[in-house]
C-alpha cells in the first residue's frame, strides 16, 4: 500500500515509520511540513529477509547488492512513479523505520538527495539496503536487535534548496536552536558544529554568532514552531529549513528529557595522594573479580598497581583456586584478623570508600599493615593465569574483561573450557564514580560544549576512523574526531563519548542522549593529554562531565 502523508494509514508507524508518522501528524495538524508519498513497510520485508540470508552467509557487502540487484515489483514501482508525478523534480526519498521512534536509531539508515523521477525506484530499494550497510549491521548487534526487525518504509517528498536549516529541541521551558548556512545535512551528520541559541519562553533570544547568521525573527520562528508541534502532537526536537523565507519542518521526534544530572564533586580526602594512589590501584584491579581477590589485602599496599605481573604456569582452573586461597589469607594478614572477619571488614571498607564517607575508609586504610610482596606477587601470577585460560577459552574477549565477571561464573567457565559464548559487555562497574572523582581530583583538564548530561570514567579509546576500533574495550570513553553516525555501535558499551568537533545538535548525541552516556563535543583533547590524537597512545583515564562538558584526565 501507499499512503499520502494526509491519508490516516501514514499515522501508523507500523506501516510508514516513526518519521513518516511524525510528519503526518503534524502536517495533519496544520504545522508546516512539505506533502509526502509513503512506501509502507509490508514493501520492504522480502528485501530485509533477502538481505538477512545474504549476511549471514556471506556479510553486509553481499546483502546491499542482493536488495539493490532486486528492482521493486512492476506494479508498484508504476504507482511510486505515477503517484509521485504531483511532486517537481527533485525529490528525497528518506528511510522511515519505527525503529527511530527514539533517539537510539537517529542517523542509522540512509536518505537520498535530488532524486529524478525515473530514479525513485532505485533510491526506494536503496532505503531498504541501507538496513545492511557494515555500520548498521554493527549497531544491530550491539543493540542486540535482527535487521530484519527493522520495519523500513521509504518516504517520497520535494526537495528543498534550503538557504538555512539545522534542528532545534526543547529543554525545559527554553528552546535550544542550532543551525547552519544552506542544508542541515552537514549538521546532523557531524561534520558542522553550527552555530546555536536559545529562544526562552518569552521569546528572548539569546546566542550572537547564530543571531548573526540566522537572525533573531527566524530563530522565533523555529521556536514557535516547535512550540506548536509539542501543544499538537507531543514531539519536543525537530529538523527544520528555511526557503525563501518559508520554514519547514523535514522531521519530528519526542525524545526522553535528560534528567537533572550533578556534577563531579571533590571532597578534601579524595584529593590526597593516598587517594590518587588507590585510583591508580583500583583502574589495574577492576570488576567483581578484582574486588574480590585483590582490592581487600592490595589496598594496605598501593604499590602494587605498578608492578609487572607475569601470568604462572598453571591449568587456569587451578590457578583461580589456589588464587582464592590465597587471597583468603593475604587479607587476613592485612587485617589481622581472622579470615571470616577479615573478609567482612574489607568489604565493608570498599564500601565506604565509595560513599560520601570516604575519609573513613582512608583512616583504615592507613592503618593497614602491607602484605608480603612475594606472597603478593604470587597471587596476582595466579589470576593472570586464570584471567590468561578465560580468554583462552573463549569465555571472555580481552583479559581486561576478565576481571568483570564474578569468581563463581570464572569458575564455571574455566571448567567448561569451551563453547562459553564471551562475556561481550560488561555493563556499569561500581568504582567508576570514585574513580571519576579521584581523576578530577588529580588530573588537567580540557572545556568542551556540553552534548549530553551525565558523568562517567572510563579508558580513553581514540577513534579517527568509524570501523577501526579493534582496541575498544567495555566502558571505554570513545574519543572521536567528528560525531559521525559510524561511531554509534561502540556507544552501545561505552562509558561516555567525546569529539573534538562537531556540535551538540548531530545525530550521534541523540543517540548518546538515548543510551544515557555522558557526551562532551568540541574538545581540545589534544590538549589534554599534550600530543595529536594520531600520536597519542589510549593509556590515559578520563573523567567525564557531560553536564558542566568538562573533560579531566590523568595517565592510566
Amino acid at each position: 500500500m501507499l499512503f499520502s502523508l494526509d491519508d490516516e494509514g501514514a499515522l501508523d508507524p507500523r506501516a510508514a515509520g516513526a518519521k513518516a508518522a511524525w510528519l503526518a501528524r503534524a502536517r495533519q495538524a496544520g504545522l508546516p511540513v512539505l506533502p509526502g508519498l509513503v512506501i509502507t513497510s509490508d514493501h520492504a520485508v522480502p528485501y530485509l529477509e533477502l538481505g538477512a540470508e545474504q549476511l549471514s552467509l556471506h556479510g553486509s557487502g553481499r546483502a546491499r547488492m542482493a536488495i539493490t540487484g532486486t528492482p521493486l515489483p512492476g506494479s508498484l514501482c508504476d504507482e511510486v512513479l505515477s503517484r509521485a508525478e504531483a511532486f517537481s523534480a527533485p525529490m528525497v526519498v528518506r528511510s522511515s523505520s519505527a525503529l527511530e521512534g527514539s533517539g537510539l536509531w537517529s542517523g542509522a539508515f540512509t536518505s537520498y538527495l535530488d532524486v529524478h523521477h525515473e530514479e525513485l525506484p532505485k533510491a526506494v530499494v536503496g532505503c531498504y539496503a541501507s538496513v545492511f550497510t557494515q555500520a548498521s549491521v554493527e549497531r544491530f548487534a550491539a543493540a542486540e536487535v535482527s535487521p530484519a526487525a527493522a520495519a523500513i518504509a521509504a518516504l517520497v517528498q520535494p526537495a528543498l534548496d534550503p538557504d538555512s536549516g539545522g534542528t532545534a529541541r526543547l529543554v525545559g521551558e527554553d528552546v535550544l536552536v542550532a543551525g547552519v548556512k544552506g542544508s542541515p545535512v552537514p549538521l546532523v551528520q557531524g561534520w558542522d558544529p553550527g552555530v546555536h541559541a536559545k529562544v526562552t519562553l518569552e521569546g528572548t533570544v539569546q546566542g550572537k554568532a547564530a543571531v548573526d547568521m540566522l537572525g533573531e525573527e527566524r530563530l522565533r520562528q523555529v521556536a514557535i514552531a516547535l512550540r506548536h508541534a509539542q501543544d499538537a502532537i507531543g514531539a519536543n526536537s525537530c529538523e527544520w529549513a528555511f526557503q525563501d523565507d518559508t520554514l519547514w519542518l523535514l522531521q519530528l521526534q519526542r525524545f526522553a528529557v535528560e534528567p537533572a544530572a550533578e556534577g563531579i564533586a571533590v571532597t578534601p580526602e579524595l584529593r590526597t595522594e593516598a587517594a590518587a594512589a588507590i585510583g591508580r590501584l583500583v583502574r589495574r584491579y577492576p570488576g567483581p573479580l578484582g574486588e574480590a581477590l585483590v582490592l581487600p589485602w592490595a589496598i594496605a599496599d598501593v604499590g602494587l598497581a605498578d608492578i609487572d605481573v607475569v601470568a604462572a604456569d598453571l591449568d587456569p582452573h587451578e590457578a583461580l583456586h589456589a588464587a582464592v586461597a590465597q587471597a583468603a589469607a593475604l587479607t587476613a594478614e592485612v587485617w589481622g584478623v581472622p579470615k571470616p572477619v577479615a573478609a567482612e571488614k574489607s568489604r565493608h571498607t570498599l564500601r565506604l570508600l565509595r560513599s560520601p564517607d570516604a575519609a573513613a575508609a582512608m583512616s583504615r586504610i592507613a592503618g593497614l599493615r602491607p602484605p608480603d610482596r612475594v606472597r603478593a606477587g604470587d597471587a596476582l601470577s595466579l589470576l593472570a593465569a586464570a584471567r590468561r585460560g578465560l580468554v583462552e577459552s573463549g569465555a571472555v574477549a580481552h583479559e581486561a574483561s576478565a576481571w568483570h565477571i564474578d569468581e563463581q561464573a570464572a569458575r564455571a567457565r574455566l571448567a567448561a573450557h569451551a563453547g562459553s559464548d564471551a562475556v561481550a559487555r560488561i555493563g556499569f562497574d561500581r568504582w567508576e564514580p570514585f574513580n571519576a572523582t579521584v581523576v578530577t581530583a588529580h588530573g588537567s583538564s580540557v572545556q568542551g560544549t556540553a552534548a549530553a548530561a551525565g558523568v562517567a570514567f572510563g579508558r580513553m579509546c581514540i577513534v579517527t576512523e568509524p570501523g577501526k576500533a579493534a582496541h575498544f574495550r567495555p566502558r571505554d570513553v570513545v574519543v572521536g574526531v567528528h560525531p559521525v553516525p559510524g561511531l554509534a555501535p561502540l556507544l552501545f558499551d561505552a562509558a561516555a563519548l567525546i569529539t573534538t568537533g562537531g556540535g551538540p545538535a548531530a545525530h550521534l548525541f541523540e543517540s548518546a542522549r538515548s543510551l544515557g552516556i555522558p557526551a562532551v563535543c568540541a574538545t581540545r583533547i589534544e590538549d589534554l593529554v599534550g600530543a595529536e590524537l594520531g600520536e597519542v597512545t589510549d593509556d590515559w583515564a578520563l573523567a567525564v562531565d557531560g553536564t558542566t562538558a568538562v573533560v579531566h584526565g590523568v595517565p592510566w
